[in-house]
Order: C-alpha cells, then structure tokens, then sequence
C-alpha cells in the first residue's frame, strides 16, 4: 500500500492524494490549489485558453502525471497518449473546487465517484456558470473549441450511495455521508489487501448532519485503520458555532430590523440557505433568492434533502437587468429563462418597494445590484460566510465594505458558522477512529496533531507535484 500526495500538503485544500496498492490506482480527490493559484492569477489575469493546460503544467499547479490527461489536452503540450488511463478511478469527497477542479483535465475514461448530490452539484456548476477549462467537471469541450455548438464530451460518474461498498480493481470503498457546507459531502474507508486506510475528506462534527459525521467515526473506529487522512482546516481553533447560533445571531438581528436585510451566504451552502428561510417566516418577512440559488434548489429535488422548494410560500426568485436592461428573453441564458415570468419572480422595483418585508441573498459579485434596489436608511448587511484567508479576499472585502459604506448599511455584521472540525472535535474524531497512524492534510498546521495522536507521519508533495 503506499500513498502519494500531490496537494493538501501544509496547505487548506488542493487534495490529490494517490492511493495505490497491488495493481489499483485510485485518486482521492483532484482539486486545485487556491493558494498556489494566487500566487500567479487572479480574476484579470488568468491562465490562457488557448494553451489547453500548459499554462497550469508550467506553473506548477497541476502534477506531471503520465496516463491520466484528456487527449485533446496531451496534444496541445505534446505529450505522449497512452493507450489506457494509469488510474483506475477517483472518487471526490464533496463539489468545493479545492477538491474537485482539476478533474477537469483528467482523462474521460476515468470513472468518478462521488454522490448523487456532488454530481448534480456538478452539472449545476457548469450550466449555471460559464464555461471555463479548470470548471469541466461534469463535462468538457475538447480544445480548441473549433465549433461551439457540438455538445460536451460526458464523464462517467458512478454514484455511491452511503454504507454501501464498492469495488475498484483491488480496493474496497465504503462511503459516508458527513456533515459540511455543502450538501452531498462524504468521507469513506478504504480496505486495500495490505492495510485500511480512512478519508475524512472535509467534515464537521457539530450542527445539523453531525449525527452522520458521529456513524462515520464510529463504524471506521471499529475497523483500527492503519492511517487516517485527517483534515485539519481548524485545528488551531477552538470556536465552537453551529448552525443554531447563526440563525439565534441573526434572528436578534432581524427582530430589530426595520428596513431591508441582506444576507450574504455561499450559494452552495443549502443548510445555510434554510436558515434564513426559516428566520424570514418567524420574522415575517420573504427570502428572495438568486437564478442561481433556484436552479440549484429545483435540481436537488427528490435527493432527500430536507429543504423548501423554490415554490414554497415565503421564497421569492430575483430578476437582475442583463444586457437590453429591460427584461427581454434573449438577454438571460437558456437555464435561466424558466424562472423568469413564475408568479413569485420579482425585480428591482419590487425589492425597493418592500424592504421591511424581505430578506435579500445577496454576495459581492452582484452587490451592484443595490444601485437599482435603493436601500433605505437601517438596512442592514449580514456577512455569514467565513472570513478572508488571503490577501485577493481582503481586497474584495475592503471593496466590499466601500459599498456598504456609501449606501449607509456598514459596519456588516457578522453571523457564520463553519463547515470544519475544531480542534475539539479533531480530538474526538480521532480519538473515535483510534487509527495506528495520522497523517494531516488539509490544514496549515500539521505540527498541532502532535498533541491529538502520538503516531502523525507529516505527508510529503510527491517531486512530480513541485515545478
């Protein structure tokens, strides 16, 4: 049994761990890095589209792995294509980007596993969003893109379904869900003929789905792995919020709200999402939602998430001006159209005119919509998403606050509650699982796991993953 770790090292995000034994092959999870990301692109400054991934392969942010690349991709770099992929599968944990970006890249013959959540979520990302060559998750266009109009090249997902094994080549996988920031999250253990080794991918321990998160540890506990892949975003940290906090926070925020609340919480975060509808109905008040924000909901369905559907009394869907500024059909794309004339779809005026009545999902990307809502003196902005951890996002907060600054609803007013474990809960996930060893990824501080096991083998980037 060995592992390779090609990201997630010393670092928060960018998993690409190799597992390989006997003959089997198998990625957990193939995300970017973000940090490595930043230190060469931003938003105007990006990777060039035309040169497929060479620009990622020079810059060191995807590994120089033979057998696992789209062809169109190895054509461009002029690398040789091999007959058949060198791995077997990759299964992802969850659909953030630090674990799941760059399967864009990877080779169409590579089955994905994942949840049937994570694979909606995926196909949400990509029709939702535009069409970037690091977001082809779900499908891809071979590059150069010769003619816009032939259809996408289709990956091939399995889906798992929670507590039930699979078998890849020599390896057993048995998924569980988890509880995280995003729907559809699972961690698993992996039973390979010379060890077991257990994936947290990304989980947490309190707030709702916690009881999950408590199965997985108990039945991998039972099992004595040999190495857990622990992540360790918070193990520095010793705050404890949940999601009930959050909305008691808020909810003593909006009793004394007299004007309009704007709630600015990650889209893909439904737990969150369902937090403020509930306040919106014990405080009188509508949640208006973004396209986006319905498009995900109305794709869901039926995935037995317990959440309100886009028709449930109490939500409205916002209509922005694109293009002509005035509402026509061919200014919205093909996804968006159905929304558009639905009974409870509103527009800027009516925002404007109701603010005591709503609750408005709003995020920095299209905090310009203000300019047309008006909002009047004692409305107030909640910011109930994490902090910046980078300098690109302390400048997007800064701007940010400038905004809020000049339409009089700063200082914003923070209410969050994160996906992760504290350290804590790291202790009792650990202590729960009692693996021979631990191996920290995923986190900023491995030297802390020191004081939660006594056996912590530090991961190494594999010289492949370093340019």
């Amino acid at each position: 049994m060995r592992l390779s770790f090609y990201g997630g090292v010393k670092e928060i995000g960018g998993n690409k761990i190799l597992l390989e034994d006997d003959d089997t092959k198998v990625f957990l999870d193939f995300g970017m890095s973000f940090n490595r990301h930043g230190k060469f692109f931003e938003e105007y400054l990006k990777p060039r589209v035309s040169c497929g991934m060479s620009d990622f392969v020079e810059m060191g942010l995807v590994p120089r792995i033979e057998g696992i690349y789209r062809e169109d991709l190895l054509r461009l770099l002029d690398w040789d294509i091999q007959d058949e992929p060198s791995v077997d599968a990759v299964f992802l944990s969850h659909m953030h980007l630090d674990h799941t970006a760059y399967v864009s890249f990877l080779d169409k013959r590579i089955p994905i596993y994942c949840s049937e959540i994570s694979k909606r979520i995926a196909n949400v990302l990509l029709e939702a969003g535009q069409r970037q060559i690091d977001r082809e998750i779900y499908n891809f266009k071979p590059r150069p893109i010769l003619n816009r109009r032939e259809p996408p090249i289709e990956r091939m997902f399995e889906t798992l379904e929670p507590g039930k094994s699979v078998k890849v080549g020599s390896l057993e996988i048995k998924p569980f869900s988890v509880s995280h920031s995003i729907p559809g999250a699972i961690s698993c253990i992996v039973y390979c003929p010379n060890g077991i080794v257990v994936y947290t991918g990304d989980l947490r321990l309190r707030g709702p789905g916690g009881d999950l998160t408590a199965k997985f540890v108990e039945e991998a506990g039972e099992e004595k792995p040999d190495v857990l892949l622990c992540e360790g975003t918070r193990i520095d940290s010793t705050d404890s919020r949940t999601e009930e906090d959050v909305k008691s926070d808020s909810g003593k925020i909006l009793s004394r709200a007299k004007q309009l609340v704007v709630a600015d919480y990650a889209s893909r975060d439904v737990t969150r999402f369902k937090t403020f509808y509930d306040l919106a109905v014990e405080h009188g008040r509508k949640l208006v939602i973004t396209k986006k924000d319905a498009y995900l909901i109305q794709e869901l369905e039926g995935t037995g998430l317990e959440i309100p559907d886009i028709n449930s009394e109490g939500i409205l869907i916002y209509k922005e001006r694109k293009k002509t500024g005035r509402y026509e059909l061919s200014d919205y794309s093909k996804w968006e159209r159905p929304f558009l004339d639905l009974p409870n779809t509103k527009d800027s005026e009516f925002v404007c005119k109701n603010q005591g009545e709503l609750i408005l999902h709003l995020g920095f990307f299209n905090i310009n919509e203000l300019i047309d809502i008006k909002p009047k003196k004692g409305s107030i902005y909640i910011h109930s998403t994490s902090e910046p951890h980078n300098e690109e996002q302390r400048i997007d907060e800064e701007r940010l606050d400038n905004w809020l600054k000049h339409f009089d609803m700063y200082p914003r007013l923070q209410s969050h509650a994160s996906g992760h474990a504290n350290r804590p809960d790291l202790v009792k996930i650990i202590g729960g699982i009692q693996p021979k060893k631990v191996t920290p990824i995923h986190t900023e501080h491995p030297e802390l796991f020191n004081l939660i096991h006594e056996n912590v083998e530090y991961p190494k980037l594999h010289a492949n993953a370093v340019k």
